[in-house]
């Protein structure tokens, strides 16, 4: 089933749902490299020329929609919840940042990048978001891997510093604040800049929200009442969590009911 999400630019995106059976992989952090799970969330993302920053809210309204809007995180008093709607609307609506660089009667528009920080060293480059050559854009999120990669290789050198001069004066740009910080309760601010490698960790940890020992067991508990795996591997977190519920008080009054008539 496919999603249909607004972002505050107003831009729709399309995603594809998180099933159940989709948060094993993210059950064991520790086997899985940070560019294999960020590839994977973004095969979710069905509408195409997103830059990370729209990739990051889409994401969250993904994971508030098939997840819940409740998250736990650290605070000096130890773990608090916070809602994510709470994150969307702290975060607002970021205003783009663009420059076109002119290189040789080569335009190249610079602007937020369209790739999370993996620890690639080509990341830098997808600050590029279009080239125009004789008036002809090439949007470089739409080429293939081998275009892209011959598009670098041709790249004028004197761009490194163009990108680097571009980096420096919009900082304030790549920084946002996604937690405000509340003294009374113990939690810091958090600020992430869209450059760094801490804004993919930040989203991954988004999906992280079952051991595997857990996993395990809501499926197991569930299957005995509802025998078909099949249709609970392909249900949300949401939907498992409420099924979840669901037969646990319905066990609870079954054993409620069996003390009452072992008393009469």
């Amino acid at each position: 089933m496919q999603l249909l999400f607004t972002l505050p630019n107003k831009k729709e995106v399309v995603m594809k749902e998180i099933l159940y059976k989709d948060l094993k992989k993210f059950c064991r952090p520790d086997k899985l490299t940070i560019g294999a799970a960020v590839d994977y969330l973004e095969t979710l993302i069905v509408t195409k020329n997103l830059n990370i920053v729209e990739k990051f809210l889409s994401l969250l309204l993904l994971r508030q929609q098939c997840i819940g809007d409740v998250l736990s995180i650290p605070s000096n008093k130890g773990q608090t919840s916070i809602q994510i709607s709470y994150i969307l609307k702290t975060i607002g609506d970021i205003e783009d940042r663009t420059k076109t660089i002119k290189v040789n009667d080569v335009k190249y528009e610079l602007s937020f990048p369209t790739q999370f920080n993996c620890g690639d060293s080509d990341f830098i480059f997808s600050l590029i978001r279009s080239i125009e050559i004789d008036n002809e854009e090439i949007i470089l999120s739409e080429v293939t891997r081998e275009e892209h990669a011959q598009i670098l290789n041709t790249l004028p050198k004197s761009l490194y510093n163009d990108l680097g001069n571009f980096v420096n004066a919009s900082q304030n740009f790549f920084d946002f604040t996604v937690i405000e910080g509340r003294k009374k309760l113990g939690i810091e601010e958090v600020t992430l800049n869209v450059l760094s490698q801490e804004f993919p960790h930040f989203i991954l940890k988004l999906f992280y929200i079952l051991s595997e020992n857990d996993y395990r067991q809501m499926i197991f508990t569930l299957s005995r009442r509802m025998k078909d795996i099949s249709f609970l591997m392909n249900c949300t977190f949401v939907e498992i969590e409420d099924y979840y519920n669901l037969y646990k008080e319905e066990i609870e009054r079954e054993n409620e009911s069996l003390q009452k008539q072992n008393i009469n």
